[in-house]
């Protein structure tokens, strides 16, 4: 399957790579010209969210890096060392060990394998290094293909760790010092930096949902994705996301009893996150402030603490929903709000109390 990712269909190859691993994969190997702690923060999440904890820990990880032109973090090199039952190679060594990060032949493969038994492999090939924007904002490309012969994946490993070495810590030393009075090329660094915090919407400017579907800009069921922004949910357990009013369309439900004073259910969407499935979740009308709310599964049900956050729903071919949950200003979070805004499908969640924003994807 071919993945375009870009600024207006962000976080393409992070979705990619969840599907890939689901349910649960039980080896990782991760070839990668450049890394960040951001980048390493989306993958490993997923990983972790698919597998579990304990089978995340003691599953078998690999990753290829290099040291080439010092764009790789020194601490997302130090966060992977730590993992348990991991493998960090890189190319570059003799380079560094000579004074120079410039390399005498381009380490850059972005190539990310997953065992999903003994025998077969589901991966993901393209444009993507293992930093926040490859994972959001760049425009990449890649192919997701499943149950490949594992030999096959072994060997291109193989391959790809072509001269490179196991990371020491007398390495990461050197290359930490090296990088200080070799900084990263200005025309390439941007590979590494944060996604840019977007502009603060204009309450005046951004039109309330519901009033974009009463004039038939949007239909909310025909995009793949919808995120909301979390802050202070309501409940004791602070699960209970306010949605706008006609956000049940997103999930396929009709409704339209907006003049009942009180508490209706909608529907019942299933909700998934890794290895949680989750088919008890209520989506209501709440008469009382006009809105549609959400009861998110909490973090003792397996769910997230959401305060701060976005808390995205994307669809999945099986027609329930992927729960997408990760801080306000987070690299993915910036995404999203950028696409929306670039879209014109960024919306205020009501028009009382709140100056939440609402978009879709």
């Amino acid at each position: 399957m071919l993945i375009v990712q870009s600024a207006a269909e962000p976080a393409a190859i992070r979705n990619a790579i969840v599907d890939l691993i689901a349910p649960a994969p039980i080896s990782m190997q991760v070839a990668a010209a450049y890394v960040t702690q951001g980048g390493s923060g989306i993958l490993l999440a997923a990983l972790e969210n698919a597998a579990g904890q304990a089978a995340f820990t003691a599953m078998p990880k690999v990753l290829v890096t290099s040291f080439d032109f010092g764009l790789t973090e020194p601490q997302a090199l130090r966060q992977w060392q730590a993992l348990p039952n991991t493998e960090v190679r890189v190319s570059g060594a003799q380079r560094l060990l000579e004074g120079s990060l410039l390399p005498a032949r381009a380490f850059h493969p972005k190539l990310y394998a997953f065992s999903i038994d003994a025998q077969h492999c589901n991966a993901l090939i393209g444009s993507a290094n293992l930093t926040s924007r490859g994972f959001s904002v760049n425009t990449e490309a890649a192919w997701a293909e499943r149950d490949i012969p594992r030999r096959q994946i072994e060997a291109a490993f193989t391959s790809a760790g072509f001269e490179t070495v196991l990371l020491t810590e007398a390495l990461l030393a050197t290359y930490e010092r090296l990088r200080i009075a070799q900084p990263p090329p200005r025309e390439i660094q941007q590979e590494a930096e944060p996604v840019a915090a977007p502009a603060p919407p204009v309450a005046a400017a951004t039109p309330l949902f519901r009033m974009a579907i009463a004039n038939g800009t949007i239909n909310p069921g025909n995009f793949n994705a919808m995120w909301v922004q979390g802050e202070a949910l309501q409940g004791g357990s602070r699960n209970q996301l306010e949605l706008p009013r006609g956000g049940h369309r997103f999930f396929g439900f009709v409704f339209n009893q907006y003049d009942y004073p009180d508490n209706l259910k909608i529907g019942l969407p299933v909700l998934r996150s890794g290895a949680h499935v989750w088919t008890d979740r209520r989506l209501t009308w709440h008469g009382n402030n006009g809105m549609e709310r959400m009861n998110l599964p909490t973090a003792a049900q397996g769910g997230f603490n959401y305060a701060d956050t976005a808390v995205m729903f994307r669809r999945l071919a099986d027609g329930s929903f992927e729960l997408i949950v990760t801080p306000w200003d987070s690299d993915l979070a910036r995404s999203w709000r950028q696409a929306s805004a670039q879209r014109n499908t960024l919306f205020r969640l009501g028009s009382i109390a709140t100056n939440r924003v609402v978009g879709l994807l």
